[in-house]
């Protein structure tokens, strides 16, 4: 009786990565009732593709187990190495409805993707220069199903696939920061990942993922007190040092990009946003904002807390993000 009650009011919303299965849990009234984090054994999931399916639904079976989520219904994020958000142009006379019809016409002809099984969202964004812009939103069907499939064998109900970047600005919004006139830069930082992406007028315009160098022995995996898994780095400062610069230039070429190729010299970066887990988030954060003339932000501090009234760690907050949806 008590699986059903918390299947039809809770819900679970994942986040999954290389490295780490998080999840917050969440009731009707977006109030936080728990959350749980576990890392990932190297080689399971490899650039968002899930390489050991058998270890990796081990590891699902332990957390549904452990936090008495069979059955629940769940959101998850599409994994960033398999988004494309972009914005394209359409004829006039294409009405909203037939977006996406119109759209996937166009696949190998004006619109070239880098998969071959795409599933496309359309969002209408107005008319510009006597064309419709629309915000072409894409992932590859193939990964949601192996995603889903192993949910659902592991006794989950999923519902909704979401993006972690609309996930972490639905955040942004939430806490009051959101100007739809700035040209806010949100970067995202994981332990092995750079994503930037651009918001303006609440809606993204570009975003592109690269991977930053990584060593699978610089990773030592550690137990808080709460029993919570987590990975720290064991690097010289030499390397972190230079994966600042490294961090600082791509940073860099991307608002140079967005300044002069995407908006023809018309619009620039206004503020910097900074969500992540790498484990020198705050150190990067620094040399950054040392960097580049522009407000910088590092949402690093706990802004939620479960009804105990423990404090949600910030590497949650694209779980937030989605549960707030």
């Amino acid at each position: 009786m008590r699986s059903l009650m918390r299947s039809s009011r809770h819900r679970v919303h994942f986040i999954i990565n290389d490295h780490y299965i998080r999840f917050v849990e969440s009731d009707k009234r977006h109030s936080f009732l728990s959350y749980r984090q576990k890392c990932l054994p190297p080689g399971v999931i490899e650039e968002g593709r899930i390489k050991d399916i058998e270890v990796f639904g081990m590891i699902l079976d332990e957390i549904v187990e452990e936090g008495k989520l069979k059955g629940s219904k769940i959101t998850m994020c599409v994994p960033d190495p398999f988004m494309i958000v972009r914005t394209v142009s359409v004829p006039l006379e294409i009405m909203e409805d037939e977006l996406k019809g119109y759209l996937y016409m166009q696949l190998g002809e004006t619109i070239h993707l880098p998969f071959d099984d795409p599933i496309i969202e359309p969002v209408f964004l107005g008319g510009k220069g006597g064309q419709n812009e629309v915000l072409l939103i894409a992932t590859k069907e193939s990964v949601i199903r192996e995603y889903t499939d192993v949910f659902e064998a592991s006794s989950l109900k999923p519902v909704v696939a979401d993006l972690s970047i609309l996930s972490l600005y639905r955040f942004y919004y939430h806490i009051g920061q959101a100007d739809k006139k700035e040209h806010l830069l949100m970067v995202q930082l994981g332990m092995d990942t750079l994503q930037l992406s651009v918001f303006h007028d609440h809606y993204p315009s570009i975003v592109r993922h690269s991977k930053l160098s990584l060593v699978q022995d610089e990773l030592e995996l550690k137990r808080g007190r709460s029993g919570q898994e987590f990975y720290i780095l064991n690097v010289e400062q030499n390397r972190l040092d230079g994966q600042a610069r490294d961090i600082n230039t791509e940073i860099e070429r991307f608002m140079n990009f967005y300044r002069f190729n995407l908006t023809k010299g018309s619009n620039q970066i206004t503020k910097l946003i900074l969500f992540g887990d790498h484990p020198y988030m705050d150190e990067y954060a620094g040399t950054i904002s040392d960097s580049f003339e522009l407000q910088v932000q590092a949402l690093t501090q706990p802004l939620f807390q479960i009804k105990k009234g423990i404090n949600i760690p910030h590497v949650f907050n694209d779980c937030i993000g989605l549960a707030l949806k």
